[in-house]
């Protein structure tokens, strides 16, 4: 995905292995950004392994849902964004984790 963003002149942000309150907490300073009044929109990216697609487990094994993390983009919240698009990538590995 860094590679690809890259590419595409699209700057990038990048963490490994947050608990729930460290995504959440880089997740809202993320959103106050003051890049984005210029920017034309945002690209959100969370990676993880999960029990569904509703939600991703953290580095220390809590939950976190996908909706939890889309609310904090309205317009309220992330001003600087309001009227953009705003991109939601959730990649979560089921495999693992699903009984056979």
């Amino acid at each position: 995905m860094e590679k690809l963003f890259a590419s595409l002149n699209i700057g990038t942000e990048i963490h490994h292995d947050l608990a729930r309150p460290e995504i959440l907490d880089r997740t809202e300073k993320f959103i106050k950004d003051e890049e984005f009044v210029d920017a034309s929109m945002a690209i959100f990216v969370l990676m993880g392994h999960g029990e569904d697609e509703s939600q991703i487990r953290t580095a220390t094994g809590s939950l976190i849902k996908t909706n939890d993390i889309i609310d904090l983009f309205d317009d309220r919240n992330c001003p600087n964004l309001k009227g953009k698009p705003k991109w939601f990538i959730f990649q979560v590995n089921l495999g693992i984790l699903r009984k056979l």
